[in-house]
């Protein structure tokens, strides 16, 4: 495989990140060669060793044998979670619709999950989201976002990939990167985070796990990585998708983030699960990336959202005939918010105009979502009650 010779600039300069190499190609070497490629790329220096990452690449002529065929593709970057490592199945998917795509792993690990040499150091298999260590360039989240910076800085370099269309999109902690992305990278023309967010010290286990370090560690830990910091940079359109329930991302934290966020896009989801494969399963990532690169039919989207004198009105815009609009709500007050029951109540769309009371009396959190007729949806934003 050939690449271009041209250093990638990514926008980190004032940050942690910017530091010498950051800006260049990395070195890698080929592993294997299938229907997807294992690569294994050179990372930031890290305990005082040059680091290895590893990485499956997958494009349209890996998958039929044939790299000839592979001319001005989009891109995507793929971002695992917690407990996740290098999907080989979710390269080969965007591949299949005709994407190049790259997922690297950000837990020091092979393919078969094994551990790599000179790769990212675990302790029991527990990855240390929130170890702000005496050394920055030892702290695992200062390395994850510096590998999905190099793993853009190398996808782009290929001959085959329009460096004017790639995109990301991560899922859990892999959604708290891309919103890091988002703001630290503007290069990128779509970010998709899912599940993940900023303002972590609200969200349920995460703010646990923010409160069981030092008070001096958890300022700084927020400084230098909470999203919140980053994602208000973001240049690109921003689809935010999250499930009404999620147990690690409450809808608080959600709302806050995405408020940073000039042009966003949401997809609050009732009932949606919380694992890599329910959130990259999601059909709206895959349209509303397709949209942006290929001008393919956009997601409907809420506009000219309103309240009056108890009454709300907006329209909807890319609606099809069959788009249909529902109220949802929930009046739990007594769960967590992973544990609330909602309700979803259908209201009528007229000329593309909805015109609907507010949510009944008792709800404290509500929004208003649309579903077309391939059973995608899009959201208005979210409104709290006390």
């Amino acid at each position: 495989m050939t690449i271009k010779t041209a250093t990638a600039q990514t926008g980190v300069k004032g940050t942690i990140w910017d530091v010498p190499g950051i800006d260049e190609t990395p070195a890698f070497k080929t592993m294997a060669v299938d229907s997807a490629i294992g690569i294994i790329y050179q990372g930031l220096p890290y305990k005082q060793h040059a680091q290895s990452v590893f990485a499956y690449y997958a494009t349209p002529g890996t998958i039929s044998g044939n790299r000839s065929l592979d001319k001005h593709l989009p891109a995507v970057v793929l971002v695992h979670g917690g407990g996740g490592t290098a999907f080989r199945e979710w390269a080969l998917m965007w591949a299949k619709k005709g994407y190049a795509a790259i997922a690297m792993d950000l837990r020091g690990n092979g393919p078969e999950r094994k551990h790599l040499e000179n790769g990212l150091e675990e302790t029991n298999g527990q990855t240390p989201y929130f170890d702000v260590t005496p050394d920055l360039h030892d702290q695992w989240l200062y390395q994850a976002v510096a590998n999905v910076l190099l793993a853009h800085n190398l996808i782009r370099q290929f001959p085959e990939i329009d460096s004017n269309r790639i995109a990301i999109t991560g899922i859990s902690w892999g959604g708290v990167i891309t919103c890091m992305m988002a703001g630290l990278d503007n290069r990128y023309k779509a970010a998709v985070p899912v599940y993940g967010c900023g303002y972590l010290w609200e969200c349920g286990n995460m703010a646990k796990a923010v409160a069981g370090i030092s008070l001096q560690n958890q300022e700084t830990w927020i400084k230098q990585y909470d999203p919140s910091n980053y994602i208000g940079k973001a240049g690109m359109p921003v689809l935010f998708i999250n499930g009404a329930n999620d147990v690690h991302f409450w809808l608080t934290a959600y709302a806050h983030t995405y408020a940073l966020v000039r042009n966003r896009y949401l997809c609050i989801k009732v009932g949606m699960k919380h694992s890599h494969h329910y959130g990259w399963a999601n059909d709206e990532i895959f349209t509303f990336i397709n949209h942006l690169f290929n001008n393919t039919p956009p997601l409907p989207v809420i506009k000219d959202f309103r309240i009056t004198n108890g009454q709300v009105t907006a329209s909807i815009s890319n609606a099809s005939d069959s788009v249909q609009s529902f109220l949802n709500y929930t009046t739990d007050t007594t769960s967590l918010p992973e544990k609330r029951k909602w309700e979803s109540i259908r209201v009528s769309v007229k000329s593309n105009k909805i015109n609907c009371p507010v949510a009944p009396a008792g709800a404290v959190v509500w929004y208003l979502s649309l579903l077309d007729g391939n059973g995608l949806q899009s959201s208005g934003p979210l409104q709290f009650l006390n």
